[in-house]
């Protein structure tokens, strides 16, 4: 059986690391653990890999350390296309891509591993003088090996597309690890699924959390966490090509200069979900988090809008991840050069909380009939609110929080927003002092009032005033990198992170600290709605925030497991009526 991977390689003044990444590339292997099995296989259908031998049990290697089957390779040849699209460098970088070329296909005539698996690897160079994106290089590279070389490929024969940026590197295994899995899936299920892996990073330390946080969250934790991060990172992703040209591959802009403005999208389908924003989208962010654009678009399809169910639930697009002992990927970190690190934080929040809006509020009457709860009025709580819709802000019915300041407060305020005059006058200062008494004025309380259990509630509203002010009980994040290896399980996922350093005490002050405690004790409020706001007031008193919807904005893993068991304690279900947003 002969199985297609091309290797998308989008390149943009990448002349540091472009032969490094091309090298990984070219020199992909098949392990010994692959080839065959000595458990007993299933034989469950035809050449096509859907079926066919597979193993029963997952391969048992010590190089595995996840749960997925994989399809021995013996016989099988990979016939591997690295693709590589030079959009518009100003360096060295397409010389040394026609370098590669030349020295690549002197040597390369196809490798032969051991116990008959061949694979054959070509290299495939374009460019574009003028820069288009990473998202309009990737749909060029992934067109390329067709264009430039036309296969008779029957439509049995599998074919995916492998990413992977120009400045990482591919582990020697990652395609054959990959497609093994692959292949041991249903074709039904193979084209839905969105495969990743683990990786490390170059420099190793580079965003530690968010390293330990992906290479290790769990299958379910996959799904229920999509709207937080990615949750697999993009050069590790291996789909098909059926699926990727369905979704019609990445989001592209028009040229920067060219009248011709607006998204360029290549699929037609109708049940396609295009994360673009109308307010702050425009040709040259367009370019930017066509990774997070591409990722929901696969999540989503098919996507049925305000309400409406898809009748077509088996192609619903799902993640996996591999885990090995060694990562398959090294991820190199450049601050400042790489498209990812370049892409405005504000950006990336107004496109995650539209995909939130969209996928989850508009898709649920109960989120937008009867309102729901933001968990956590610090910045990534307000900023989640304010990059709402007006229509959407209306249905926030309470803020909670731990911070017994904050709910001293009573209310959250913002401001609701100023459309400009269409003579566009400069607003007098009354007229202004006027504009700012009109705002959103929500609630500010206690979590425990939004429990669903009674007791639970009761419990947790005494300890909470009854308690310490330590923040290892209040569950406040710590965002101090540990200096030792111990981990935490997170309640919510069972998520294996490091633990926070401790922080040391001065004894000789915990006098004066347990005075305090017991000053902040005593002036402990669940709650500051005066009785005069019987709107508000009502609604905490006949309990009607136990019944509402939550979206979690307090960072999850960074609380020594505290925030995680609140979470829990409140009574709802995870991925229906809460999710985790920050």
């Amino acid at each position: 059986m002969r199985v297609y991977v091309d290797v998308i390689i989008p390149v943009h003044n990448a002349e540091e690391t472009i032969e490094e990444t091309v090298q990984s590339a070219m020199s992909q292997s098949v392990p010994s653990y692959l080839l065959t099995s000595n458990h007993d296989v299933s034989c469950g259908g035809d050449d096509d890999g859907g079926g066919g031998d597979t193993f029963t049990t997952p391969c048992h290697d010590k190089n595995i350390l996840d749960n997925y089957k994989r399809h021995p390779l013996n016989g099988i040849t990979l016939d591997i296309a690295v693709c590589c699209q030079n959009d518009g460098s100003r360096d060295a970088s397409l010389d040394l891509l026609h370098k590669l070329s030349v020295y690549y296909k002197k040597i390369h005539d196809g490798t032969e591993n051991e116990r008959n698996c061949n694979i054959e690897i070509q290299i495939f160079i374009e460019s574009n003088e003028n820069s288009k994106g990473a998202g309009a290089a990737r749909n060029r590279a992934a067109s390329l090996r067709l264009q430039q070389c036309p296969i008779a490929r029957r439509d049995d024969q599998p074919y995916f597309l492998c990413l992977l940026d120009s400045d990482d590197v591919m582990h020697p295994h990652r395609i054959a690890h990959q497609v093994s899995v692959m292949l041991a899936l249903p074709v039904e299920e193979r084209n839905a699924t969105l495969l990743g892996t683990t990786f490390d990073r170059i420099p190793k330390d580079s965003t530690w959390h968010y390293t330990q946080w992906a290479n290790n969250l769990k299958e379910n934790r996959l799904m229920l966490e999509r709207f937080r991060e990615l949750t697999i990172l993009q050069p590790t992703w291996m789909i098909t090509k059926e699926r990727f040209d369905l979704l019609g591959g990445y989001i592209e802009s028009a040229e920067l200069g060219n009248d011709d403005t607006g998204p360029k999208m290549r699929g037609t389908c109708d049940n396609i979900y295009r994360l673009i924003h109308s307010k702050y989208d425009t040709d040259h962010t367009l370019r930017l988090a066509e990774d997070l654009r591409l990722f929901h678009a696969h999540l989503s399809y098919p996507f049925g809008r305000h309400g409406q169910k898809s009748n077509m639930e088996d192609e619903r697009g799902t993640l996996k991840l591999i885990r090995t002992a060694e990562p398959l990927l090294t991820y190199r970190h450049r601050e400042g050069q790489s498209q990812s690190s370049s892409t405005p934080r504000k950006l990336l929040l107004q496109l995650r909380t539209k995909a939130f809006t969209d996928k989850i509020i508009l898709q649920n009457r109960k989120w937008t009939e009867d309102g729901f709860i933001i968990w956590g009025a610090g910045r990534d709580g307000k900023d989640f609110f304010k990059a709402l819709p007006d229509d959407v802000k209306a249905c926030v019915r309470a803020f909670v929080d731990v911070d017994e300041k904050k709910i001293a407060s009573g209310y959250y305020s913002a401001p609701k927003e100023v459309k400009k005059c269409d003579q566009g006058l400069v607003l007098g200062k009354l007229e202004k002092k006027n504009r700012r008494k009109d705002c959103y004025k929500i609630p500010l309380v206690h979590f425990s009032l939004i429990a669903s259990d009674d007791e639970k509630r009761k419990q947790m509203m005494k300890q909470f005033l009854d308690g310490p002010t330590d923040d290892e009980i209040a569950g406040r994040i710590t965002k101090e990198k540990p200096s030792n290896a111990k981990e935490q399980r997170g309640g919510a996922g069972e998520q294996h992170l490091p633990l926070p350093q401790k922080r040391s005490v001065d004894n000789s002050n915990t006098d004066k600290a347990n005075k305090r405690a017991k000053v902040s004790s005593v002036q402990r409020q669940i709650h500051a709605i005066p009785k005069k706001d019987v709107v508000n007031f009502d609604m905490i008193e006949q309990n009607i925030l136990s019944k509402l919807p939550v979206v979690v904005c307090v960072a999850l893993y960074r609380t020594n497991g505290v925030l995680e068991r609140n979470v829990k304690n409140i009574g709802r279900e995870e991925g229906s009526d809460l999710w985790h947003f920050s």
